[in-house]
């Protein structure tokens, strides 16, 4: 995966089109579909959700990216952090099982 310089990250979703879906949408990350958009005002200050000092700004954007093409709408920094979140889980959960078969 290529690394985006700093000066062209954006936290905002960059839709690319319809893309093919998943059929249950909350099945491909464990999160709710939920309808809320991303809505982002020019100008006003925006607060953004709490998150672990793991998930960096370029993290964000990337996953931000690559979610809003594969579900076909805008996902929010929010959505965005629990997809990660729950990567990680899956990550540390897969490490630990295999582990466990080592032993």
């Amino acid at each position: 995966m290529p690394v985006r310089k700093a000066v062209s990250m954006r936290l905002t979703p960059q839709f690319r089109g319809p893309r093919k879906t998943l059929e249950n949408r909350s099945e491909g990350t464990g999160c709710s579909p939920g309808n809320r958009p991303h809505v982002v005002v020019p100008g006003g200050v925006v607060e953004r959700p709490p998150r672990p000092a793991w998930i960096s700004d370029a993290l964000l954007a990337e996953t931000i990216d690559v979610w809003t093409e594969a579900y076909g709408r805008p996902v929010s920094e929010e959505h965005a952090i629990e997809i990660l979140r729950n990567v990680r889980r899956l990550a540390e959960a897969l490490l630990e099982a295999k582990r466990e078969m080592q032993r």
